[in-house]
């Protein structure tokens, strides 16, 4: 079940979400809905980004708590610059592990 929240927002970020109200023939709520969901999932991406770097979690955990696939992952890390150490001898020894 969804719940009423208030919040304060000022005047001028008020006048962009009525700009956007006209350009999505949205409400202000559905408005400020749409914001808040793109906002969170923005901000759990960057803090998963953020996390991988700092090795407190491992690649798929990251790809989990942004709710993402992990190419998805991989994507947005290539789009941040991010350069893996992880090489093509790397993977070629995983691969000789597997089919040991």
């Amino acid at each position: 079940m969804d719940k009423s929240i208030g919040i304060r927002l000022n005047k001028d970020f008020l006048n962009r979400i009525k700009e956007l109200e006209k350009e999505e023939s949205l409400d202000r709520s559905s408005v400020i809905r749409k914001l808040a969901h793109i906002g969170y999932k923005e901000l759990m991406k960057e803090k998963a980004y953020e996390d991988y770097l700092k090795g407190k979690i491992t690649f798929s955990e990251a790809a989990h708590k942004a709710e993402m696939t992990i190419w998805e992952m991989a994507k947005f890390f290539v789009e941040k610059g991010y350069k893996s150490s992880y090489s093509i001898e790397d993977l070629d020894d995983e691969i000789k592990l597997l089919n040991s």
